[in-house]
């Protein structure tokens, strides 16, 4: 375990910081998430995946991000919104600002653009299991089972052993035997 820290810590330092979708670091990080078997290694690769996604590495851009962040945790939706779109318009093939953004739509109920947003997000980053993870409750929502696990299928083809996920994917296999 000591030994796998070691190599994430590795990988999350060494390699030049180009964040975004792109970092050289996560093709490495998401191959290791594929091996990783517990929860705790999972969650550390997850963690060191997230924290590459969260850089801006833009002047024009990280002001407008890291306040729509602020707002977003302390509530103010709208306001949230209005910068994250902000980023946008500057770079949007910052994926994170488009997931960002997603997750206020949806923590406001409009569940439609919070699924365009998804999209974006996922034509940018493929891979994002955070986006996936809200399109997979939006569908939820809305009853459809069947689309849902589908994308947690399509989660555990990138951690194949997150019990969290494996446990989601249950949940609907028998959510939508019983609505049969």
């Amino acid at each position: 375990m000591i030994f796998f820290r070691v190599i994430v810590i590795f990988l999350f330092f060494c390699f030049t910081a180009n964040a975004d979708q792109k970092d050289s670091r996560l093709d490495k990080l998401f191959n290791l998430l594929t091996k990783s078997k517990s929860n705790a290694e999972i969650n550390t690769i997850t963690s060191s995946i997230w924290n590459i996604w969260m850089e801006t590495n833009d002047p024009l851009i990280k002001a407008d991000f890291y306040r729509g962040l602020e707002t977003m945790r302390k509530g103010n939706l709208s306001m949230s919104i209005v910068f994250f779109t902000r980023v946008i318009k500057i770079n949007p093939n910052f994926a994170e600002a488009w997931n960002k953004r997603a997750t206020v739509y949806y923590m406001m109920g409009d569940f439609d653009s919070s699924m365009i947003d998804i999209n974006a997000t996922l034509k940018l980053e493929p891979r994002h299991f955070g986006a996936m993870d809200g399109l997979g409750l939006i569908l939820i929502h809305l009853q459809e089972f069947e689309k849902a696990i589908r994308i947690y299928d399509k989660m555990l083809t990138i951690f194949p052993n997150n019990s969290s996920i494996i446990q989601k994917r249950e949940y609907l296999v028998k959510m939508l035997s019983e609505s049969a």
